[in-house]
């Protein structure tokens, strides 16, 4: 990307700042400003077509922020149960905790302007809008935390995603027997079973082949089908990993090169210095101080963080 293209596209950005606060007409704002205000050059109408038609999705995702934000809640309380259900009926003690995030305006963007210039395509999927993000605290060895990462998915696929008829069928029948389980608890387990579609995709096994920075977990999306009531295509991605492999992810080698790989044409554009991708403070992409209240949802980008323990969860 030229440098007069950057300006142009500060510009827009900083012009759509002006014209509002609110997150989501700000992208609205800039998509207009971009395609109907703005002269790009010939030779940069793919990159800015593609930049465009991310834009797009950030728009409609942004307009369910608040339904999607309470659907990742109630799916995290569905996953926090399936692994109780584990638990108590295969005589196991899994320690996890769940977190459910969503990415900032700023990050958005960047990612999706990163993606459009580097590959160069005409459309880009943004999958990890939201997120979910197991981590395993067992001190049982990597090996038998390793095999846990995917009795997890095992389940999630099985019961979620409907995949196993017999596991979802047992599970829903210790929901509704189980008088630990408050009535608002089960009502939302049975709501998502029963009434929200979901198929699992996208599977990237990087416990088995860890990538060469080290970066080890087990991610894949979580999508709500088309054909459903509720937030039809939604999707969120879902990361399962021990503690361990979050250490490095947060703390080790993993966490300065993760971003950094495959930077490219970006870091001659914007002449990066910070190893650290999710740092990048990238002039015109930065509108609001990150503990800031941007979307009127909550104050901050995790919504959810709950850990279950045996110190905390009686056995049944």
């Amino acid at each position: 990307m030229t440098e007069q293209s950057l300006k142009l596209l500060h510009e827009a950005y900083n012009e759509a700042m002006r014209r509002s606060t609110n997150v989501l007409e700000i992208c609205e704002n800039l998509y207009t400003i971009v395609d109907q205000e703005k002269e790009f050059p010939e030779e940069e109408a793919g990159i800015i077509d593609a930049f465009l038609d991310g834009l797009r999705g950030c728009i409609n995702t942004r307009r369910k922020t608040f339904e999607i934000t309470n659907v990742c809640t109630y799916i995290s309380i569905v996953l926090m149960y399936i692994v109780l259900w584990h638990n108590a009926t295969k005589n196991e003690m899994i320690d996890i905790s769940w977190n459910a995030r969503r990415k900032g305006l700023e990050s958005e963007l960047t990612k999706l302007l990163k993606k459009s210039i580097e590959e160069e395509v005409s459309s880009y999927i943004v999958r990890d809008r939201f997120g979910l993000r197991a981590i395993i605290w067992n001190d049982d060895g990597e090996e038998n935390n390793n095999a846990k990462i995917y009795t997890i998915y095992e389940n999630i696929v099985g019961i979620l995603a409907g995949k196993s008829r017999k596991a979802r069928r047992e599970f829903l029948t210790w929901v509704e027997e189980n008088p630990r389980i408050g009535v608002l608890d089960k009502g939302i387990i049975l709501y998502i079973l029963k009434e929200v579609p979901f198929g699992v995709e996208s599977l990237k096994d990087y416990v088995k082949d860890k990538k060469p920075n080290g970066y080890q977990t087990l991610q894949f999306t979580l999508s709500i089908q088309m054909y459903s009531e509720l937030l039809p295509g939604t999707q969120l991605e879902v990361q399962i990993r021990t503690k361990k492999m979050h250490e490095e992810a947060e703390k080790g080698k993993a966490s300065h090169e993760t971003y950094k790989e495959g930077l490219g044409k970006l870091s001659e554009v914007f002449r990066v210095e910070n190893e650290d991708f999710s740092q990048l403070n990238i002039p015109g992409f930065t509108g609001y101080q990150r503990d800031q209240d941007v979307d009127g949802v909550h104050w901050s980008k995790e919504f959810f963080d709950r850990r279950l323990s045996s110190t905390l969860v009686p056995k049944d």
